[in-house]
């Protein structure tokens, strides 16, 4: 991550953004609770004070930070989505942009990791948690229910329960490439992912 002192924003708007990008590259690099104010301050170049005008407690903007880098996430996907008329082909971009390769969806993923362990324990992070999921499930229900009036998926697919089970296998997959489970690579992923798909949605369509 670059450091040192940068433009001072222009607004409060630029200074607050500016305050949640660095911080969620620093809970991405050494984890949600090794994060300090003062790393955040030295990241932006400026004091903890002002962190602390834009976030109250430590724990307001490393809150906000992972609900502000699911945010970003979802908005770059569904520009790049919007921009793949077939659905078939939809879906595959979508898996691709999911696997996480080394970078910024990596980092990404290493977000959504920590988000599930903070909800897992404190109920207030569930709301947004939750409303993610079902963000993300409606994407993919969508994209099979347009697949289906283009004629390349099977009219009997279910729409909700293909995007329940392609999320979770996602999940699950994803884990395993970041924990290092032997066996599971980003190919291997991929194939798994390109896999059910066919199975689920394309063979024996009209």
């Amino acid at each position: 991550m670059t450091t040192g002192t940068k433009a001072e924003p222009r607004s409060d708007e630029d200074r607050r953004a500016r305050i949640l990008d660095a911080t969620w590259q620093l809970i991405a690099e050494r984890g949600f609770h090794a994060v300090r104010i003062a790393d955040i301050a030295k990241v932006c170049g400026t004091s903890t004070g002002t962190v602390h005008y834009y976030f109250p407690g430590k724990n307001d903007v490393l809150a906000e930070a992972l609900k502000y880098c699911v945010d970003r996430a979802f908005a770059r996907q569904s520009t790049q989505l919007r921009a793949v008329h077939n659905a078939h082909e939809r879906l595959l971009k979508l898996i691709d942009m999911q696997l996480p390769r080394v970078g910024q969806v990596r980092d990404e993923w290493a977000i959504w990791l920590q988000y599930w362990a903070e909800a897992t324990i404190r109920p207030e992070f569930r709301p947004a948690h939750n409303e993610y999921y079902a963000r993300w499930q409606e994407t993919v229900r969508r994209i099979v229910q347009r697949g289906q009036r283009q004629g390349i998926f099977r009219a009997d697919a279910d729409p909700q329960v293909v995007a329940l089970r392609l999320t979770a296998l996602t999940d699950g997959a994803a884990i395993q490439v970041l924990t290092g489970v032997p066996g599971m690579t980003i190919g291997t992923m991929r194939e798994l992912l390109v896999d059910f798909v066919h199975q689920e949605l394309v063979a024996g369509a009209a």
